[in-house]
């Protein structure tokens, strides 16, 4: 795969640096058509497309974190119960917006639309009021989020993007939550743009608002007032391009509609009869090729950062850093084909946290996950390079041993006893193992139901031991 996507991108380079200096040599011929071809289908979408990559790199961090509050089981947790216990909410905002950065981090209930900020501070959300308008339209909204940016007093009138992501609890909607970031630097990037490129950089937002038009964050010109009877065509197509001429200067205009944001990126550019068109040919060369060079790189090294994530994210779990399941199986699978073609030893331990929702109904779910993690961690110390561990459900955990033995794996079981009995985490718990040696010709599903078998029996006998499974 790595080979095939790195041939990919030596085509796309040849193809993109080719392309781009055949259409300049092409331009210098026919001249002031050619440079309006150039800007129009190459120039300004190259500017759009960098500006959106830089975009979703400042943007994309806050709506993962919110996408992270909307699907935290302690906030699921604390609105389907009586919602009593502020102080953890208010401690919860504080630390997602101490962690990331933030301006602000909020929570609405849908129950009774109460606003709860970081600060402690709730506010009663008003259907009347234009400034809590952001409830309705995130509500009506048919994606999981909204990006809204305001000055809202709560905030010293700061110019903020918020986040403004659903709470989904069994399909009904249970609340929003979210965080607010500043604009400052999306606001020094434009200016760096417009400055580098000479072009105007604005948005038009999900409101049809004029954003960064103009040096203000909001602007009273409208879009009828800017674009005339082209505002319905620009609203209506994801890429619209557009020529406008007057008098002695040519405008060009190229929108592009950000699906993840609901904004719509506007890159303009104006052009006087006099100018040389050959030295802005030979600039939009140079200018191109460093573009194309810089979005190459900015994309390569963009996938190869989110490919390491997606990679890690489906095949660990994300709170105790062990094999997920799904990633387990084939890992399990391969196994049994080297320990039955080569005929070599393989032993299987499936771990379960004795009295578990005990913990979670007596501390909560936050230190559950804490003794969750404690418990893997524990694991993977013990097992380090001999085997696998992986969180196989719940309060299970799966470990596989190749090339061990029934002995081994009962040795290796105590050290988990062991240490589990003298770990600092702050709630003490023990753990019922069940252990089974695979045999010759048995199945996946035979081993792992022996091993749970033998589980079963530890947890029936009075847990915090070790039972050995009965042979094939």
């Amino acid at each position: 795969m790595t080979k095939t996507r790195y041939r990919y991108n030596l085509i796309l380079t040849i193809l993109l640096l080719a392309g781009f200096i055949f259409t300049s040599w092409f331009s210098l011929v026919i001249a002031k058509q050619s440079l309006f071809n150039g800007i129009e289908n190459d120039a300004l979408p190259l500017t759009s497309h960098l500006i959106h990559t830089d975009l979703q790199k400042q943007l994309q961090a806050p709506i993962i974190i919110s996408a992270q509050m909307a699907n935290n089981t302690f906030l699921h947790a604390w609105l389907m119960t009586a919602q009593d216990n502020k102080q953890l909410l208010f401690e919860y905002l504080r630390q997602m917006r101490r962690e990331f950065g933030a301006v602000t981090s909020f929570l609405v209930t849908s129950e009774d639309q109460t606003y709860y900020r970081y600060d402690g501070e709730t506010s009663q959300l008003d259907s009347l009021n234009a400034r809590d308008n952001w409830y309705r339209e995130t509500i009506d909204n048919s994606n999981p989020y909204t990006l809204n940016v305001d000055f809202d007093p709560r905030d010293d009138h700061q110019a903020v993007v918020f986040v403004n992501h659903k709470i989904q609890h069994n399909g009904v909607l249970v609340g929003i939550t979210g965080v607010g970031v500043k604009l400052d630097h999306l606001k020094r990037l434009i200016d760096k743009y417009q400055h580098t490129y000479n072009r105007k950089v604005y948005f038009i937002d999900h409101k049809g608002r004029l954003l960064f038009y103009n040096d203000a964050t909001f602007t009273d010109a409208t879009l009828a007032d800017k674009f005339g009877s082209h505002s319905a065509k620009l609203l209506n197509k994801n890429h619209y391009k557009l020529r406008l001429e007057q008098n002695e200067t040519t405008t060009f205009i190229n929108s592009r509609y950000l699906a993840q944001f609901g904004w719509y990126l506007v890159v303009e550019q104006t052009l006087t009869q006099d100018k040389s068109f050959s030295d802005t040919l030979y600039i939009n060369l140079f200018m191109g090729i460093v573009i194309t060079a810089v979005i190459l790189l900015s994309a390569q090294l963009t996938f190869n950062h989110y490919q390491k994530r997606l990679e890690k994210m489906a095949t660990y779990d994300k709170l105790t850093d062990t094999h997920n399941r799904q990633a387990f199986e084939p890992l399990l699978q391969k196994a049994l084909h080297k320990a039955r073609t080569q005929f070599t030893p393989l032993t299987m331990l499936i771990l379960d946290v004795d009295h578990f929702k005990k913990v979670n109904d007596e501390h909560g779910h936050l230190v559950g996950d804490k003794v969750l993690a404690e418990v893997a961690q524990t694991c993977k110390r013990i097992v380090t390079t001999k085997g696998l561990t992986c969180r196989w459900g719940g309060e299970e955990f799966v470990i596989l041993l190749p090339k061990a033995t029934l002995n081994t794996g009962h040795e290796l079981a105590q050290q988990i006893h062991e240490a589990l009995r003298s770990s600092n985490c702050e709630v003490n718990v023990t753990a019922s193992i069940g252990i089974a040696q695979y045999h010759i010709d048995e199945s996946e599903d035979g081993l792992l139901k022996r091993a749970d078998a033998a589980l079963y029996r530890a947890k029936s006998t009075g847990r915090n031991r070790t039972v050995l499974a009965e042979a094939a």
